[in-house]
């Protein structure tokens, strides 16, 4: 009898781990079928029925749910995200919920994973642990999803102990915010807060803007044409040379340095308040060391940059605005002294005569995550 009953309870265990390996491969059938959803509906039917399925499912299995939910699919990702929720306000309604709360801190925390999906998971942590959050976004200042909150929240702290009277405390704080700091508003805003208690800070150089230039122009393009013609510093930067400008008049490179806190050069003011027209700027700079870095600018209209003589980026694009770092391109910078040249078309004027003809540009140099690299200007 005995040996009957080990054998029966062998032939138990082999079935549930059976059964186990089987709603396993399960899972992974039915999250295959969602991530195979494609735009336009396709695929949506079978994902329908493979999302109800895994809806279903227990707590064990919301940390895979997290896993497929981080993908570049946001068809798939949403409905994942559906029956993670579904499954989780299950669990929730229980007397004594077993979420796994743990491992839920812990992906919140690791900034490997998708921004929404751990934004997904502080939502549900702040009805389990109310505190979770604010402590842990004190100390996200470099994460890459959750610095702006970070920066908001330790501004917040500096205003509160400059309200105490611990000035030196209100500092701290307010120059980890700034250091942080990669979203313009809150760049002068945190700038802002420590001019308050007496401390100067170098905007420019902390987001890696260009200020320095020799301008020319304007030459004549007329309607759309700027952006195709090529003129003289295309071809060779002569500062002290004179060319024929728009109306005919003698036109020469100016130097100019922009006031503007975030490195915008108003060319209308600067050049001429023309239309159908191009200009250029020149500057060199100095880089500490040879560095990949992003080059981030915009114009309006549109604008072509040449860097050490090697055209790095253009734009066609009319009546296009200006906002800061609406364009990006990858570039190499080289130990010391790099040369920059950029072409700034101005158009016809707006079909709405209201509208104005703006004519700007804005470039800057900075790492991956928004910070200048370094550089110094180097015209003398």
């Amino acid at each position: 009898m005995r040996v009957l009953a080990i054998v029966l309870s062998s032939m138990v265990f082999a079935s549930s781990g059976s059964i186990s390996l089987a709603a396993s491969n399960s899972v992974e059938d039915d999250i295959k079928t969602v991530l195979a959803v494609a735009p336009g509906g396709v695929g949506s039917k079978d994902a329908r029925m493979a999302r109800d399925r895994l809806a279903k499912g227990g707590v064990k299995q919301l940390p895979r749910l997290l896993d497929a939910m981080d993908t570049d699919n946001p068809v798939a990702a949403n409905w994942f995200r559906t029956a993670f929720e579904q499954i989780v306000r299950r669990e929730e309604a229980k007397p004594q919920p077993q979420l796994p709360i743990a491992f839920f801190k812990s992906y919140a925390r690791d900034p490997k994973r998708q921004g929404k999906v751990r934004r997904l998971l502080l939502d549900l942590l702040d009805r389990s642990d109310p505190g979770f959050r604010s402590k842990l976004i004190l100390a996200l200042l470099n994460d890459p999803e959750f610095r702006g909150d970070a920066v908001t929240a330790t501004l917040k702290r500096g205003d509160a102990a400059k309200k105490k009277g611990d000035i030196e405390q209100a500092k701290s704080l307010f120059r980890a915010a700034f250091g942080s700091a990669r979203d313009s508003s809150q760049v002068i805003a945190a700038a802002g807060k420590l001019k308050a208690v007496g401390e100067e800070v170098n905007i420019i150089s902390h987001m890696g803007f260009v200020i320095d230039w020799h301008l020319l122009g304007p030459f004549n393009a007329p309607g759309k044409t700027g952006f195709e013609l090529s003129f003289p510093p295309e071809d060779l930067i002569n500062l002290n040379a004179k060319y024929r400008g728009k109306a005919g008049d003698q036109i020469r490179w100016e130097r100019y340095q922009t006031a503007d806190r975030l490195g915008q050069v108003n060319l209308a003011t600067a050049i001429a308040p023309v239309k159908e027209a191009v200009g250029y700027a020149y500057s060199e700079i100095n880089s500490p060391r040879d560095q990949k870095v992003e080059l981030r600018c915009g114009a309006d209209d549109n604008i072509s940059v040449w860097l050490n003589g090697k055209k790095v980026f253009s734009r066609l694009q009319w009546l296009n605005g200006i906002r800061l770092d609406r364009f990006s391109a990858p570039v190499t910078l080289k130990k010391g002294r790099n040369t920059l040249l950029l072409k700034i078309c101005q158009g016809p004027q707006h079909k709405n005569p209201a509208v104005p003809n703006n004519w700007s540009m804005q470039l800057r140099f900075c790492d991956a995550n928004g910070a200048g690299v370094g550089i110094t200007n180097a015209l003398k």
